[in-house]
């Protein structure tokens, strides 16, 4: 099956009004298990949080490559897990990707093993002569 580009939306939830500082550490958070991640190609927080209830939600998106839309959802959900982001809801955005406009989904054949690297033998010290000496 092949994959196409999918745009998720996730409401990230906050207790309180969320700083910017706050808003940075959730962006490093999530870009930092994004990378870990290589069917997730971009991540983006929106700013400002939109208060709810009694709590703050935080808009963010990510394009992913899947087969479906069900799959997609999966890997994000997975990723705000591992960035231990808590979350409202994951779901689609409903937003037409065009494939040309999305980075290009990773490989997924076989990787190229090099064999390990030895590191290079010492120099060795060039002998000197030894003196005669007469005691």
């Amino acid at each position: 099956m092949t994959r196409k580009p999918f745009e998720i939306v996730a409401e990230c939830v906050m207790a309180g009004l969320p700083t910017g500082a706050d808003i940075g550490r959730i962006r490093e958070q999530i870009e930092t298990a994004r990378r870990s991640r290589h069917e997730v190609v971009r991540a983006a927080v929106n700013p400002p949080a939109i208060h709810r209830d009694i709590q703050y939600v935080l808009q963010t998106r990510f394009v992913v490559w899947a087969e479906d839309n069900a799959r997609a959802v999966q890997v994000v959900e997975a990723l705000m897990k591992d960035a231990g982001v808590s979350y409202q809801s994951v779901l689609p955005s409903g937003r037409a990707m065009a494939e040309a406009d999305v980075p290009p989904p990773p490989k997924t054949g076989k990787t190229k093993r090099t064999a390990p690297r030895r590191t290079p033998a010492p120099k060795r010290l060039p002998r000197t002569k030894k003196s005669r000496r007469s005691p």
